[in-house]
This record gives structure tokens, sequence and C-alpha cells, in this order.
């Protein structure tokens, strides 16, 4: 079945925003007085905020809840983005103007709170590029569950068969498989740390996803 729609995971895909996200939550760790080593980060990528910090309270006794840990680390990515200097991903271009010029639809399907995913289409100037977005607490199970990745196809009015999904995340990666999607995992710059065996091919630049979808298309 043809690729009609490509899903794309935010985080790491349409942009570099791990080391930006990293930064925002170090500074937060400094406030709490906590240290989170490199191991616990890696656990952490591809999934909600709610599960980071539902975590981090239960290991470091942390006396504020986890709503209020969530709205602290949102609230601060959101008014930080734009002097970030936090750039689109290469080849992101090249692969949005492919899909354009061959009708193939985009939507965004993301772990991050909804506020941030508009934070970072505002960013990125991705308004007329993707069709919507689906957002973490919209489902009931984060990555690596599919429900993500089912529900942004129910939205498109397409079935799994006929997404790719693009994925920077062993978790994510996994998400796409078991909702029986297409998954190109992205080797981006800062993915130390995550497998993306489990991916149906993998890239270290977007624009090579065009020539992907291209032979899936006429196979």
């Amino acid at each position: 079945m043809p690729i009609s729609v490509v899903l794309f995971d935010m985080d790491g895909v349409l942009l570099d925003s791990e080391p930006f996200h990293d930064k925002v939550n170090e500074d937060i760790y400094k406030a709490l007085g906590i240290v989170v080593d490199k191991a616990d980060v890696n656990e952490f990528i591809g999934r909600t905020s709610n599960h980071r910090w539902m975590c981090l309270k239960e290991r470091f006794h942390l006396a504020r809840t986890v709503d209020e840990l969530n709205d602290w680390q949102w609230k601060a990515l959101v008014e930080e983005l734009p002097d970030s200097g936090v750039r689109a991903s290469d080849g992101l271009d090249t692969l949005l103007a492919f899909l354009k010029q061959n009708n193939i639809r985009a939507s965004i399907a993301s772990s991050s709170r909804n506020t941030f995913v508009e934070a970072v289409m505002d960013h990125l100037d991705l308004h007329e590029a993707m069709e919507g977005y689906t957002w973490g607490d919209e489902v009931a199970n984060c990555k690596p569950a599919p429900d993500i990745f089912l529900l942004a196809a129910a939205k498109m009015g397409v079935s799994p068969a006929q997404c790719l999904v693009i994925e920077d995340s062993d978790a994510g990666v996994s998400a796409a498989k078991e909702a029986g999607m297409y998954a190109v995992g992205y080797d981006n710059p800062t993915s130390e740390g995550q497998d993306l065996s489990l991916a149906d091919v993998t890239v270290k630049n977007l624009a090579d996803i065009s020539g992907i979808i291209s032979t899936l298309n006429h196979q």
C-alpha cells in the first residue's frame, strides 16, 4: 500500500532539540538540588514529561507534585525556545518540499505538551506544511506503546499501513512498528544511546527519506 502520510516525531526529528531540553531540565534539576546522570536522560528520550517527573519524584523524593514539575518544565521550554538558536534538522526543507510536490500529507506525533508543539511549529514556520498534530496527553499510553501513532493515523483518516513514521528514539521506533507502520530511524547528531535497530531503514539526513518514499510507492 503506498505511503500517503508521513508522521513526524518532533524533538530530535523536526529539530535537534534534545540538547535544549537537557539544558532546561538541568536548570530545573539544579534548582531542585538533584543530580540526574546521562543514563537517566537517555531513558526518558521519546517518552512523556509526565513519565520523567513521576520517575524522578519517586527516585529523589521530590516535594513538588508531578503537575507542578511538568508545568515548570513546559513553561520554561516555551519561553526560551525563540532565543535558543535551535534550527530545523538537516534536510527538513527538502523533505517537506518533496511531500508537497507529491501530495503526501504530513502531521506531527509528539510526546511533548501541546503548547510546546505549537511553539515549535511557530519557531520553524510549519503550520502550512503540517495538517495538525497529536500530543502525549491525548493517549492513555506513551511510547513505546503505539497509541499516539494510531490516533494520529485515525485523525488523518488513513490506515497504519499508509503511514511512514520518522523517529529518533528506540521508544518511538518500537511504537511505530507496533502500530504497523513503516519506521525510519533518524540518526540525528545527538541521538547517542538510542537503539534504532528495529527501524525499517536508518538515515542521517531527512532529505534521504524522499528517495525512500519514492521507492516504496513504486514497488
